[in-house]
């Protein structure tokens, strides 16, 4: 009886341990996601597009979808010249914070996973997860990314711009809490995918933008998104 009773208690105290700390997470507040046939102005404008572009196969840049959500802002996706994957996402719209300072870069491979409920988008052997609860409001992001040539492109205080051939990397709004968005490469032929990302403050909105390969035989040369945005 009296070791029955300290199991009990022993299950109950990691119970309680579990509800204030690893279990919180799961209080959040859940989004759902949808699809949507139009792309946000201020993208196309931000890509110096014009609104009548990207729907017919020969365009360079070739509109895919874009993902709604009640409480994250747009998600578009594209495909370019027919051998990249551009994804543009408008992280916040009040970003009062230099990059050179909020962007914390670290480049290991150490991602730690918390349950949480992730939407995935595996259109391509870089396959990314983004979390389908409620973004935080950053004030600082924290990217870990890890992959083989893995460079600091530019960093100042309103792009923060990186390239590798990545094998995984993550973004987190908070060091203690799940990750906001994963990706990892899922390549048959190697363990890792060319990608490139990039922070970008635009008249206090954060935009993040991620350019990786279409498939496996695609290259990326450092400095390629660079040059679709700023042509």
């Amino acid at each position: 009886m009296k070791i029955f009773i300290r199991l009990l208690l022993t299950f109950l105290s990691l119970s309680f341990i579990c509800q204030l700390y690893s279990c919180s997470d799961r209080g959040e507040v859940e989004d759902t996601s949808d699809s949507s046939d139009k792309t946000p102005s201020e993208y196309l404008q931000l890509l110096k597009l014009h609104d009548s572009c990207c729907n017919k196969q020969n365009d360079s840049i070739v509109f895919i979808e874009t993902w709604t959500w009640k409480y994250r802002n747009p998600i578009s996706f594209f495909y370019v010249s027919n051998k990249y994957y551009l994804q543009l996402y408008k992280m916040d719209t009040a970003f009062n914070y230099p990059l050179k300072n909020a962007i914390k870069e670290s480049f290991s491979n150490a991602h730690a996973w918390t349950y949480t409920p992730y939407v995935i988008d595996d259109r391509t052997k870089m396959e990314l997860l983004y979390k389908e609860t409620k973004p935080l409001k950053p004030k600082n992001v924290y990217l870990d990314l890890f992959g083989d040539s893995t460079q600091v492109i530019r960093k100042n205080d309103t792009i923060a711009y990186y390239y590798s051939k990545c094998v995984n990397f993550s973004i987190k709004l908070d060091p203690q809490k799940p990750m906001d968005i994963y990706g990892e490469s899922h390549s048959e032929r190697k363990s890792e995918m060319p990608l490139e990302i990039m922070f970008l403050k635009r008249n206090h909105n954060l935009y993040l933008l991620l350019l990786s390969a279409k498939d496996d035989g695609s290259k990326i040369k450092p400095g390629t998104l660079s040059n679709l945005l700023f042509r």
